[in-house]
């Protein structure tokens, strides 16, 4: 049975590592359980975090997924992100397009440069650039994390990311943009290298598209995984 975590104590099967589950512990560090627009959820071998109508799940065993997708079409969802099997059995039972995309690890040289961090302001003017974001959920969201020192906005050369969580020993580097005029410089190379330098020892992961494991592979990246995104 899926129900609602009132406390963080209820949560405490959540895996300690993998993207899935620090994409949920980094909301719920930043949040708590105190918040109706962030929400948690404990099932059988299944947590699930809900941030304003999109879904995060991790699951590690055999998960029931005819009552999941019960519970998910119930709830409401605009988008969730979820692990390679549980998002193929989904789909199969939920009406949503799916769209994979590729886990990557840093295994490269990083190089070190002098990074500015950057206020959640100053990095949508360049981040808005590269993604459709909408300014008002993506600026209070990232303005909370920030806050309390789960994200980090990063800045180099007219190029930005953010740093969703940097916890466990696995970083997750996201959001990568470059002005337009600075394109096609290397700028957002020389961000990232500095950002995994910046990181030191922890493992750094970034979810990209197929369409950019090239440009990630030339920086030092490795595919580790197939994640899946189910959008309405």
């Amino acid at each position: 049975m899926i129900k609602q975590a009132k406390s963080p104590e209820e949560l405490k099967n959540l895996p300690e590592t993998g993207v899935e589950a620090l994409k949920i512990r980094s909301l719920l560090l930043a949040y708590g359980t105190d918040y109706d627009f962030c929400r948690f959820f404990t099932g059988e071998n299944v947590v699930l975090a809900q941030l304003n109508g999109d879904f995060i799940i991790s699951d590690f065993g055999e998960t029931d997924v005819e009552e999941l997708s019960e519970f998910l079409n119930f709830s409401g969802f605009s988008e969730i992100f979820c692990s390679e099997y549980l998002g193929q059995a989904l789909e199969k039972r939920l009406d949503v397009k799916l769209e994979n995309v590729k886990l990557m690890r840093f295994f490269g040289v990083p190089e070190k440069n002098e990074l500015e961090i950057l206020t959640p302001l100053d990095a949508y003017q360049i981040i808005k650039t590269g993604f459709g974001f909408d300014f008002e959920p993506w600026y209070l969201d990232m303005s909370h994390r920030v806050r309390h020192g789960i994200s980090q906005l990063y800045g180099l050369d007219g190029a930005a990311l953010a740093v969703q969580y940097n916890l466990n020993g696995e970083a997750l580097i996201s959001q990568v943009a470059t002005l337009p005029e600075k394109r096609g410089k290397g700028c957002a190379k020389r961000l990232i290298s500095a950002v995994c330098a910046e990181l030191g020892e922890s493992n750094v992961f970034v979810l990209c598209e197929d369409k950019l494991l090239g440009f990630y592979g030339k920086i030092g990246f490795v595919t580790e995984g197939t994640k899946c995104c189910l959008r309405k």
